[in-house]
């Protein structure tokens, strides 16, 4: 790994990383500060969503079968933000900047100029997915921060285990889909294409979690799926199953080293 090269890559993620960041963890303080007012009318809350359709529940991650765990601090956050808001924006920053680490260069014409720096491949490619670690691990901590300073503000309860399991359930749910797109990378052209195909992948998966969930004929449709193993909620009651996230984070290895075979046997052409 070149030092160097993580330090440039770093450097051209950081806006991208920063406003992501910032623009959660913003959201995330906005939606604990509604937490007073949904403890105080929680009855009324639970007595609503119990007249919504399984179907709506499971589209924004949630279990209709845990109705009771809307009134706590982690229900409601989990509803308001872990459950679908989170993971589609932490989506959208990986895929976008995953997929950029090889198939940009092709696309901008620069990548005989990164190519031609005097270190192996696989060390240009490292350091990249180097920097991506980087950025998500900003971005989950930020989450993280303002989660905990929201709590602490508008009498939240999360304790210290709870933080701990959610930043390791956030870290490796984007670890896995940011080994995905380096894969993408190293084999596409494009960065469009790329995400694309990851994209459609994410997609695909999370469709197949919700019909999982619709109906027991197609409960083994989850085992398709990375969104099976993605919970934050049970992560913030201090709960999280560890055999969940170090699924995600053998497939993110996986294919980030299935990245790096990929990227050293490709001819490339800018």
């Amino acid at each position: 790994m070149s030092w160097p090269m993580v330090r440039k890559a770093v450097r051209d993620l950081r806006w991208t990383t920063f406003w992501y960041a910032f623009g959660m963890a913003l959201f995330i303080f906005l939606m604990t500060s509604f937490y007073p007012t949904h403890e105080r009318q929680q009855e009324q809350f639970v007595e609503l969503l119990q007249q919504y359709p399984e179907f709506l529940f499971r589209i924004f991650g949630i279990d209709p079968t845990q109705a009771a765990l809307f009134a706590t601090f982690a229900g409601f956050m989990h509803a308001q933000t872990f459950g679908f808001i989170w993971p589609v924006t932490g989506l959208l920053f990986v895929v976008l900047s995953g997929t950029a680490v090889v198939a940009q260069e092709i696309e901008r014409g620069t990548a005989d100029l990164w190519l031609s720096v005097p270190i192996p491949r696989a060390h240009l490619l490292v350091s990249k997915q180097v920097a991506l670690l980087s950025g998500i691990l900003v971005f989950v901590l930020t989450s993280e921060v303002a989660l905990a300073a929201g709590a602490f503000v508008f009498g939240g309860d999360i304790t210290a285990r709870g933080l701990v399991q959610l930043a390791v359930a956030l870290t490796c749910f984007l670890i896995a889909f940011g080994g995905l797109a380096t894969l993408a990378s190293s084999l596409a052209s494009e960065r469009s294409k790329a995400a694309g195909i990851v994209g459609g992948l994410a997609l695909l998966m999370y469709l197949l979690w919700v019909l999982a969930g619709l109906a027991e004929e197609a409960r083994w449709l989850r085992y398709f799926s990375l969104f099976t193993v993605y919970d934050p909620q049970a992560a913030m009651l201090g709960e999280l199953p560890w055999h969940k996230p170090v699924i995600q984070l053998l497939v993110g290895l996986a294919a980030a080293v299935a990245a790096q075979i990929a990227f050293a046997r490709r001819d490339i052409v800018a």
